[in-house]
């Protein structure tokens, strides 16, 4: 029954176990876990065998969190760790009930933070963070918009050609056995003749036998028509995939081997280069096609997506102080308080220099920290929540809003998020505008900025401006 319980009508509510959880049985809606008994086996405030065991149970039932709350969300990631006011962090919370024992239950703590299951309430602190009221009363809270995406399921409509996943045009090599063998001593030097002189031919893919193609995609079933139809929505047949020079037909195959081999290829040799051949071609529909994309964007107002919320962080991190004495007073700075890291502090300091000189050819300039609030999605659905978004609005008769994605980072972090920064990049290369109603918003980015290269980083967030 135990495969039942994920069931939209599972009418079993309550699971009597003894060390059932340990068994592998993946709990995927467990909200509550109750001890009935009241031994414990600690000794000298630390956790014992038994304990620990129990802070595992733990640890099986809150590791599991499957629910999306809208299409291409990631189920089996935690939505509310930073939003302690959400209603839905229910959905996202776990109960164990036992005896108050405040020695085992200090134990019980001791033993879900050494497995990294629990965070331990002596170093959090409960932050307010809030807008502004002055911010509150403006026209661009009530009535301006903020401009992002969404994750939805790839479309391959528009996909008519190789060229159009990525599938590398280059001659396939393929190298021929030379057909002949020798005899060497193994306790003498044997004669070694002049190696036969190795030469190329090209041979495109319309000059090999159908029927052997055919026979080399048959041994692959990633090329099985119902597989490459999901791929390839425009195909029609497998006839047009090996016919059309926008798949098959376009292709050729470099052979390379002796004259006389070149002038014997034969059947083997055509199946051998071929498996190779499609072998690249499927490494390359895989590597530059995914199941997800980024949505064209989409408009949502500043209010409903910008918040007062409370959030949880670690006393003596970074983001516990909250740069009031730079922000608190500035009516650029839409929140209370930037609690960022050291780098995301360092660029608003930056900001507050450099504002003077924005205020020369923009009005209503705002920069808002993201707190999680919203996320920007790629070509190949990978999530990115930008540090902050900067706003102004052109001075003049034809006013344009500005919306900048903007991410500082630290040195340590660069490479592995250099994704992006690619990313990034991308949006500022395309520099699209929304018309809303009788708003035009202009949507790009910048790279990275870290303290190490400010100098930098000014100069291409001004020069994105200046556009």
């Amino acid at each position: 029954m135990l495969n039942t319980l994920e069931d939209e009508n599972n009418p079993i509510r309550a699971v009597f176990a003894v060390q059932k959880l340990n068994e592998g049985w993946d709990v995927l809606n467990l909200f509550d876990i109750v001890r009935l008994y009241e031994d414990r086996d600690g000794k000298a405030g630390k956790p014992g065998k038994t304990t620990i065991s129990e802070a595992q149970l733990i640890g099986r039932g809150a590791r599991y969190f499957p629910f999306a709350l809208e299409d291409g969300q990631d189920k089996f990631t935690r939505k509310f760790d930073d939003d302690i006011s959400n209603d839905l962090r229910i959905l996202e919370e776990l109960y164990y009930h036992t005896k108050e024992d405040s020695h085992y239950i200090s134990e019980l703590k001791k033993a879900l933070v050494d497995t990294g299951i629990y965070e331990d309430d002596d170093n959090l602190v409960q932050l307010n963070l809030f807008i502004k009221p002055e911010f509150k009363e403006t026209d661009f809270y009530k009535n301006g918009h903020v401009i992002y995406n969404k994750k939805i399921p790839k479309s391959f409509d528009n996909i008519k050609s190789f060229a159009d996943l990525g599938v590398k045009q280059s001659n396939y090599r393929h190298t021929l056995s030379s057909g002949a063998g020798r005899m060497s001593g193994a306790f003498f030097k044997a004669e070694i003749s002049e190696t036969e002189a190795i030469k190329t031919r090209d041979v495109k893919l319309t000059e090999i036998p159908k029927n052997v193609i055919r026979f080399a995609l048959s041994q692959n079933p990633f090329f099985y028509f119902d597989n490459l139809s999901h791929y390839f929505p425009n195909i029609g047949s497998l006839s047009n995939f090996i016919n059309s020079t926008d798949y098959l037909a376009g292709l050729e195959i470099s052979f390379s081997g002796t004259e006389d081999r070149l002038k014997s290829i034969n059947y083997f040799d055509y199946l051998q280069a071929l498996k190779g051949l499609l072998q690249n071609i499927e490494e390359d529909i895989k590597n530059n096609s995914t199941e997800y994309e980024g949505s064209d964007y989409i408009a949502e107002r500043i209010h409903n997506v910008f918040k007062d919320k409370e959030i949880r962080v670690n006393k003596n991190d970074e983001r516990a102080r909250g740069q009031e004495d730079l922000v608190v007073n500035e009516p650029w700075y839409v929140y209370n308080a930037n609690y960022g890291t050291s780098e995301e502090k360092k660029f608003v300091e930056l900001f507050a220099r450099r504002f003077e000189g924005l205020k020369q050819k923009f009005e209503h300039i705002y920069l808002i920290r993201n707190e999680r609030e919203i996320k920007i999605f790629d070509k190949h659905g990978r999530a990115f929540e930008p540090d902050f978004l900067l706003f102004c609005k052109q001075r003049g008769r034809k006013p344009m809003t500005f919306q900048v994605f903007i991410e500082p980072k630290g040195e340590h972090l660069k490479e592995h998020d250099k994704w992006k920064e690619e990313f990034l990049e991308e949006i500022r290369e395309e520099q699209k505008t929304m018309k809303i109603h009788t708003d035009t918003y202009l949507i790009t980015a910048v790279p990275f900025y870290n303290y190490n290269n400010e100098n930098e980083f000014k100069t291409t967030l001004e020069n994105t401006l200046n556009k």
